[in-house]
């Protein structure tokens, strides 16, 4: 299932994820998972009633700079409480947590907040998408990753580090386009294709040609097919051509 893109409910998920791991919190180094929490919540809160459906006072009205900070501030921090749980043993609340950045970041897009803080959300997106099969869902999150793509910050997206094979940016990219492809919806991959060929031009060549290897392997439809190969065969390294 995707995470719903609710803030209550992102909070009340951290809420009960954050109880488990201070009940066995044992170390007495600061910042403690009870202070996280504390911050965590406080940030929901804050977050939540300056929501636009929230009555307007001068008190909480935020303001677009607020707004990336706090929005920062909450990547940060479901990340440290995700670290506690992994130093813990507890993977799975680790893996939790940390998915938990996904919905979240979905919900800075919508207040018009500028992502800086790119790795959480793409290790949360690559478990997320690891977990789903029906092409309804891997559309939602086609267009729930859009969103995402559309406030990252320029010093992000200006992709300056190429020599860096695992940044975050470049691996939501060529994640967005796999999605594009398991979806079977061939526009999809064609906005995904296009865009990996425009901000990676250095990559897409290999990932057509990786693509259409994992079709003579998996039973993919045809329409599918045809669209992966007409991008390798104009994009791609073919070596011989049968």
């Amino acid at each position: 299932m995707i995470s719903t893109v609710d803030l209550l409910q992102i909070s009340h998920a951290f809420a009960d994820m954050a109880d488990e791991i201070c009940e066995v919190w044992e170390g007495s180094d600061e910042p403690s998972p009870q202070l996280v929490k504390k911050a965590m919540l406080q940030l929901f809160d804050i977050l939540e009633r300056n929501t636009s459906d929230a009555p307007e006072t001068d008190d909480h009205n935020l303001n677009p700079e607020e707004i990336n900070e706090l929005g920062e501030y909450g990547l940060t921090l479901l990340q440290e409480m995700s670290t506690f749980a992994a130093d813990m043993g507890l993977q799975e609340i680790a893996e939790g947590l940390e998915d938990l950045c996904f919905p979240f970041a979905v919900w800075l897009a919508r207040q018009e907040c500028e992502i800086k803080m790119l790795e959480p959300v793409v290790n949360a997106l690559a478990r997320k998408a690891n977990h789903i099969q029906d092409a309804a869902l891997l559309k939602q999150l086609f267009s729930y990753l859009n969103e995402i793509i559309d406030s990252i910050s320029p010093l992000i997206t200006q992709d300056l580090e190429k020599t860096n094979p695992m940044r975050p940016w470049r691996i939501l990219l060529i994640n967005r386009a796999i999605i594009a492809t398991r979806s079977h919806d061939t526009d999809l991959m064609k906005t995904a294709f296009d865009q990996l060929l425009d901000i990676l031009p250095e990559d897409a060549p290999r990932f057509f040609e990786e693509g259409v290897e994992q079709m003579q392997m998996v039973d993919y439809p045809d329409h599918v097919i045809e669209v992966m190969q007409n991008y390798y065969l104009l994009h791609g390294t073919p070596k011989t051509l049968h």
